[in-house]
């Protein structure tokens, strides 16, 4: 039950986050946002999966077959307390190294792009879930990956 009170309050927040923040001319959603056509992207940094996250971890970092326009950002979301965090914009200046624990896209070349908000802080042992938005379009926030906090 809690599972399910959980899976329909992401939704119900998802829904919410479109209707108030996505941008758009009209109340027709568009399915998730997705990347512009022919282009990949993953979660990079936090890696999915992994555990003992920083609970001020600040940044993601998204890999990508090539770069996303500025209108994408991410959506970070904690699935314990049911609270999201809109994280800055993506950028081209990933910091070098990049910081563990990362993944390996699935692709060649990535196109690694950062997105970050420096206040956020997060619940210790949350489940936090990235989101893929696209400020310009009417959709639905595409999920890219889970993990969880220290």
């Amino acid at each position: 039950m809690k599972l399910l009170f959980r899976f329909v309050s992401l939704n119900l927040l998802a829904v919410a986050f479109c209707l108030a923040g996505c941008g758009g001319n009209n109340n027709t959603f568009r399915g998730p946002c997705s990347p512009p056509n022919g282009t990949q992207t993953v979660l990079v940094y936090p890696a999915p999966g992994a555990t003992a996250v920083p609970d001020a971890f600040g940044l993601v970092i998204l890999g990508s077959t090539s770069p996303l326009p500025a209108s994408f950002d991410a959506f970070v979301m904690n699935n314990t307390t049911g609270n999201g965090v809109f994280f800055n914009q993506v950028t081209n200046s990933p910091p070098s190294p990049l910081p563990t624990p990362n993944a390996v896209p699935p692709f060649a070349n990535p196109v690694f792009q950062p997105s970050g908000n420096p206040g956020a802080t997060f619940v210790s042992g949350s489940s936090i879930t990235v989101f893929l938005n696209n400020t310009n379009s009417f959709c639905h926030p595409a999920s890219l990956g889970s993990f969880t906090v220290q």
